[in-house]
């Protein structure tokens, strides 16, 4: 307990250090302790939190922001639901600031953005009966994000704006859940207007990213790993971390540029579009926490080369009535979808974006961001999404108000 004292003592020493020289600039600091409720209002914006209950008990904490300085709330207004990707949360629409998040692009622009947040990350770390301490809490994979918590948001959202649909926006995972919901429940489909797919993830037959390589390659070893360790989920950061980030990755600092591969080193690099300078920001709100069974599930995919259910090995008889996972049926997917895809994508590969554009029977448009060097997180922190991104999604959004 000492020692861990001792340490955070010294980490705050360094970075009055840090502050006192200029390499660290207070915006950065305030904006890494601030959740995300915070940095929409420390930038002007309304901010409101509710606490949707899935139908299976899990507490999500669904984030909205009814309007900006230049388009106040109003009734009426077209809805938006944007959902975040493996290990985030709804930050990652928010954390770069007014000029590049696309929360406030989407909120200037005159909509009712909301922001889901999956079981799990940690704004949706709380269950009606269950501790998030127990491996109960942790029995699901984005199957359950994409089979329940999707479909209870879309629902509540649209009881409280009193529309009748929304548009839809999904990053990675987000689009993923989306597939999921629609092969399970097609109902769906006169819910959503649109459906906008950045970096459209389902196939992964042709990954490169080494993390998730390694995962699917020592698959069976890594989960029996987890289970004997008891280990069922990924934390997200926590006050430790977000020090560690500020000391470490800040501007001037020597071990900045490991920041930055430690970052995209899942996803794929370009040094030109990362803003560097706000490295301990993003590194304080991601990751935001998951299920080790959502990344299981992912290894599973790419071992398969099925686009199927979590594979429960001999439970599966229990769980499904059947010896292999059911296969999710993308012909269900019939709401008006849109690719927006990159081909430096290490997880989203223009290979396995084809397989899935020829698997959904109504996909209408396809953009591949004129960028090559353009990643996976790219498409939420770029220097430049706007310009070689949002702009191009504000426009087909508002096709479908």
């Amino acid at each position: 307990m000492r020692n861990s004292l001792v340490s955070v003592v010294a980490v705050v020493l360094l970075l009055v250090v840090a502050i006192a020289e200029g390499q660290i600039h207070p915006d950065i600091i305030e904006d890494a302790h601030l959740d995300s409720l915070g940095l929409l209002r420390k930038y002007g914006y309304p901010a409101e939190e509710h606490i949707i209950e899935t139908d299976d008990g899990y507490l999500l904490g669904v984030h909205r922001c009814p309007g900006s300085p230049l388009s106040p709330p109003a009734p009426g207004k077209p809805v938006v639901l944007l959902q975040h990707g493996m290990l985030s949360s709804s930050a990652d629409y928010i954390l770069m600031g007014p000029d590049t998040s696309l929360a406030y692009m989407l909120a200037d622009a005159g909509y009712d953005v909301w922001m889901g947040n999956a079981r799990g990350n940690r704004y949706s770390r709380r269950h009606r009966f269950r501790s998030n301490e127990t491996q109960t809490f942790w029995d699901f994979s984005w199957h359950e994000v994409g089979s329940i918590d999707i479909p209870n948001m879309i629902d509540y959202i649209l009881v409280r704006t009193g529309q009748q649909s929304l548009q839809y926006v999904g990053h990675s995972q987000g689009t993923t859940a989306y597939w999921v919901m629609m092969s399970q429940h097609p109902y769906y489909n006169r819910r959503i207007k649109s459906m906008h797919a950045l970096a459209p993830a389902a196939y992964m037959h042709n990954t490169r990213s080494p993390y998730v390589l390694f995962l699917a390659t020592f698959l069976y070893t890594t989960d029996m790993m987890l289970q004997m360790m008891g280990t069922w989920w990924f934390e997200p950061t926590n006050e430790m971390n977000i020090q560690g980030g500020l000391q470490n990755c800040h501007d001037g600092a020597p071990f900045q540029a490991m920041c930055s591969i430690n970052t995209f080193l899942i996803a794929g690099f370009n040094t030109e579009e990362v803003n560097s300078t706000m490295l301990p920001v993003i590194h304080a709100h991601s990751p935001a926490g998951a299920s080790t069974m959502q990344m299981i599930h992912h290894a599973q995919t790419i071992r398969s080369r099925i686009f199927r259910q979590y594979d429960h090995g001999p439970m599966n008889m229990v769980r499904y009535g059947q010896l292999t996972p059911p296969v999710y049926n993308l012909a269900n997917v019939q709401a008006p979808t849109l690719f927006y895809h990159s081909t430096n994508d290490w997880m989203a590969t223009p290979a396995d974006v084809e397989l899935l554009y020829r698997e959904l029977p109504n996909v209408v448009k396809r953009y591949l961001v004129p960028l090559p060097a353009f990643n996976h997180l790219d498409f939420v922190w770029a220097i430049n999404v706007r310009s070689l991104l949002y702009n191009e999604l504000l426009a087909d959004l508002r096709a479908y108000v």
